[in-house]
């Protein structure tokens, strides 16, 4: 039997080399499925935090909810900590 070849995990380009190929790709407007793959916080988390306040900003267009991927990037960078105890800003 032979065996498989081992699959090489896939890594992404960095953010800022997105941004340069892709002019705007940060202010554009996602849906709160999109929000929550990009965040990992499931889309019923996302909507009660609309709801109650807290999460990322957020655009609310009639009955429509998009999130800015540049919203959801600073949310995420704000939350950034160096240890449990650390308090951080936010």
């Amino acid at each position: 039997m032979a065996e498989s070849p081992k699959t090489q995990p896939i890594t992404p380009p960095p953010l800022e080399e997105i941004a340069r190929a892709n002019p705007g790709w940060f202010d554009e407007a996602v849906t709160a499925a999109d929000a929550a793959q990009v965040t990992g916080v499931p889309p019923a988390t996302l909507a009660t935090w609309r709801s109650r306040g807290g999460g990322p900003k957020f655009l609310k267009l009639g009955r429509v909810v998009r999130y800015r991927r540049r919203a959801l990037y600073e949310w995420m960078a704000a939350r950034e900590r160096r240890h449990t105890g650390d308090a951080g800003t936010q």
